[in-house]
């Protein structure tokens, strides 16, 4: 009896060890996905919509997607290139969903791929918008490229430590 309960003890003594390290792994953790994330991240106005944009690769799409949805953007982001977009509209208006892609004088356009109201039209201030954008070409990340919608765009250059953990 005296041995059971010593077992019990000790059990619930190295069970308890593992979750506080865990717990202090985490965030460790969180910070190196966010400091990652925002070497993938640029932000443009967007008809009066502050949206940011992601590119996404193995390790961008392993923070944002749960699985099995995770696996299906992996595996289309091996075959192009696609962008998570995300954004708060600040007050009524409209959206236009046509993106444009630049790389070395070649232009490309987009595919709006709707995860919550990212799509063409109405959008109403307050409600979040998530989506994907996909250009049916991979792109040379070592050179800048550029988003644009109407008159707007943003210039991703990716710094060298980025590149770094990218494998295209």
């Amino acid at each position: 009896m005296k041995q059971t309960m010593i077992s019990i003890i000790v059990c619930v003594l190295a069970v308890s060890a593992v979750a506080a390290q865990q717990q202090e792994k985490q965030p460790q953790q969180e910070q190196s996905s966010a400091a990652m994330l925002k070497q993938f991240t640029r932000s443009m106005n967007v008809d009066g919509i502050m949206m940011s944009f992601v590119y996404l690769n193995d390790r961008t799409v392993d923070v944002l997607f749960q699985p099995p949805g995770k696996y299906a953007v992996r595996a289309q982001a091996k075959m192009a290139t696609l962008l998570y977009v995300q954004g708060t509209p600040d007050r009524d208006g409209n959206l236009d969903t046509t993106f444009y892609l630049e790389q070395d004088g070649q232009t490309t356009e987009g595919m709006a791929r709707d995860i919550k109201g990212f799509k063409s039209g109405a959008v109403t201030k307050g409600e979040r918008i998530n989506g994907i954008l996909q250009f049916d070409r991979k792109l040379d990340l070592t050179r800048q490229f550029t988003i644009k919608n109407g008159k707007n765009s943003v210039k991703f250059k990716l710094p060298e430590e980025a590149l770094g953990t990218v494998a295209q």
